[in-house]
């Protein structure tokens, strides 16, 4: 039987809700002042508790914020006359799980009780998150443990300490710029400057000057000498993001720059020299906009001197329990709400879900749900996941389905650069009916 505990000062409030409780089956204690609430919460096993505001000795508020100091898993509800906005903010923000305003809508109660008691039930089959963290929460940690991220750790490790520029590539919200942070403050030119440019986010002019730097009247408004990212970056790390959007013209330059380590400002004569590694990042096949003619080939293959291969959070699954629990540690640090009861319910949604935005759309929902919960519990009422699935994602294609298979394959091929062994097992088929396949298609001259 389920022990629910009301606090009110209020004589005929305490008594209506007493009896009510007790028809429907429950255990009641009552409370008529603060500190009583308080020593009856402690001291008997308590289910629930119903909390008043006005109470004598400690107000509401009080109470509520000792109950979740010295037993935090206690559901509270606020019940109260004062059914104004700033009252359920407060009490929803020092813990209770609801706030109910007064004359208590009975048949609403027993939806919130039924509701709380339901998610007691489901606590109990789902995951719980222990207090001793791992991987232990840090700023700019790679968190993973499958196949996949070991090779990216392993890539990393290799090729750290030898300067070599790096291209990362990988769907947006994979962690590229984790990527390029961990090669950087894993290398020997950690206490060198890390710099970081979204090139898609600047006009070609504008990007020209932050990375190349402009003399003093070089265009309308530059009213002084400004050195760009490769001059500050001088002996660590220039992080060019999403590199498939700068224009020709800067293509051009960027390449000189790799080859020879110079280059002007925008509006100068002298040339000038920079020790700096490029590690660059696209969410774009950057092998097929270089047969589109959309980027330069030698400067793709300047580029990827190393390749890093980011998979989506889809083909990382076994990822997702190591990656929330790292996620809902940072939002306790940032927030100072911890949630770590994961029903099972939760979990399979977050396991089904496609998850297009891969970790950052992961984060982003874990963070919405966090600030919206009530408890320390994870409802899957609270992910507000958008219905998709793998097949949405792909367009109509009016094609004879061997169009579509050549198409597929080829498309295959060019992310993993020719790599058969890798195209087979992301097309799910043999290394044998991969090469027919190849042949059949007359798709030999891509092997060369």
């Amino acid at each position: 039987m389920k022990t629910i505990l009301i606090a009110d000062d209020d004589h005929a409030s305490r008594r209506t809700l007493e009896l009510h409780l007790t028809e429907e089956g429950y255990a009641v204690l009552t409370a008529a002042n603060g500190p009583d609430a308080v020593e009856l919460a402690v001291a008997r096993k308590v289910d629930l508790m119903l909390l008043d505001l006005r109470l004598g000795g400690m107000d509401g508020f009080e109470v509520l914020t000792v109950i979740k100091e010295r037993e935090p898993s206690l559901p509270v509800v606020m019940v109260t006359a004062y059914d104004d906005m700033q009252t359920a903010i407060k009490s929803i923000r020092l813990g209770a799980i609801d706030h109910l305003g007064k004359p208590v809508d009975l048949d609403h109660l027993d939806e919130v009780i039924d509701k709380i008691f339901e998610m007691s039930a489901l606590s109990r089959t789902g995951v719980t998150f222990c207090d001793s963290f791992d991987p232990p929460f840090e700023q700019n940690i790679m968190v993973g443990r499958s196949r996949a991220m070991k090779e990216v750790y392993k890539t990393i490790g290799a090729v750290a300490d030898s300067g070599a520029t790096v291209l990362i590539q990988g769907e947006s919200g994979t962690g590229k710029e984790l990527v390029a942070r961990a090669l950087h403050f894993n290398s020997k030119f950690r206490n060198r400057p890390f710099i970081a440019v979204a090139c898609s986010s600047l006009a070609p002019t504008i990007l020209e000057s932050e990375l190349f730097g402009h003399e003093k009247g070089a265009f309308t408004g530059a009213v002084r000498t400004k050195p760009g990212k490769f001059e500050l970056a001088e002996g660590g790390t220039l992080f060019l993001d999403e590199v498939s959007e700068i224009s020709p013209e800067i293509q051009v330059k960027l390449l000189r720059f790799i080859q020879e380590r110079e280059f002007e400002r925008v509006g100068g004569v002298e040339t000038l020299k920079a020790d700096v590694r490029i590690v660059a990042a696209s969410n774009k096949n950057l092998s097929a906009l270089v047969a589109a003619g959309q980027f330069r080939h030698d400067l793709y293959y300047r580029l990827k001197v190393v390749s890093v291969d980011l998979p989506p959070l889809r083909e990382r699954k076994d990822d997702i329990l190591i990656l929330m629990k790292f996620i809902l540690e940072k939002l306790h640090h940032e927030t100072g709400k911890r949630v770590d009861v994961i029903p099972q319910e939760t979990m399979n949604r977050i396991q089904e879900h496609f998850w297009p935005g891969n970790v950052r759309e992961l984060e982003n929902t874990l963070r919405r749900a966090v600030l919206l919960s009530h408890g320390n519990m994870l409802l899957p009422e609270s992910l507000h996941l958008e219905e998709c699935n793998e097949g949405e994602w792909f367009p109509l294609i009016l094609k004879p389905l061997h169009e579509v298979e050549r198409q597929h394959i080829e498309n295959v091929l060019v992310y993993t650069h020719n790599e058969k062994k890798r195209a087979a097992e992301i097309l799910g088929i043999s290394r044998p009916t991969l090469d027919r396949r190849i042949k059949e298609f007359g798709l030999e001259e891509r092997q060369k």
